[in-house]
């Protein structure tokens, strides 16, 4: 009898550890895009809180090793994509790099790069059914930029898909 008592024991016990575990979290993976040029890369990027929160601040922590100079005129933009119409959800945040804080340009290629950039999510009620969140660092003025570095998270999608190379980021 005791026996039983001490095999139940156990097995609660293994129960209540089990459900008391908390589940491991997925960090959002953002990948380098699709279809980026030669030259470009991929950027490590950490969002905070993860996952986002519909219409509250976001922190992202950017990081990369550029391949090209960064120069002063080069943007940074962070941006919620509606992928079906191609276009930003919300206003994209776009900054000259070179006017960061504590950013001193030029920023020689094989230098790593990292800024900190606080971004409002859009609502849960503007968020399209298919949509990425594109990190992406360009030289030049859009239609004339040129990809630097480019990182997107993507949801929604059963595949996900190419970032377009029409996309109008820029807003």
């Amino acid at each position: 009898m005791s026996r039983i008592f001490i095999f139940a024991f156990v097995l609660f016990a293994t129960l209540f550890a089990v459900n008391a575990a908390p589940l491991e979290k997925r960090e959002t993976s953002f990948p380098p895009c699709p279809d980026l040029p030669p030259d470009a890369v991929g950027l490590d990027v950490k969002m905070t809180p993860d996952p986002f929160a519909p219409g509250q601040e976001e922190t992202f922590d950017i990081k990369g090793t550029l391949k090209n100079d960064i120069i002063t005129g080069d943007l940074l933009g962070i941006a919620f994509i509606n992928l079906a119409e191609k276009h930003p959800v919300g206003g994209p945040l776009i900054v000259d790099i070179c006017s960061l804080p504590g950013v001193t340009c030029p920023i020689k290629a094989g230098t790593t790069f990292s800024t900190t950039q606080k971004y409002i999510a859009p609502g849960a009620e503007e968020l399209p059914k298919s949509y990425a969140i594109v990190i992406a660092i360009e030289h030049g003025n859009p239609p004339d930029s040129v990809a630097l570095a480019c990182s997107a998270a993507i949801f929604g999608a059963s595949e996900p898909p190419a970032v377009p190379a029409d996309l109008d980021f820029w807003g």
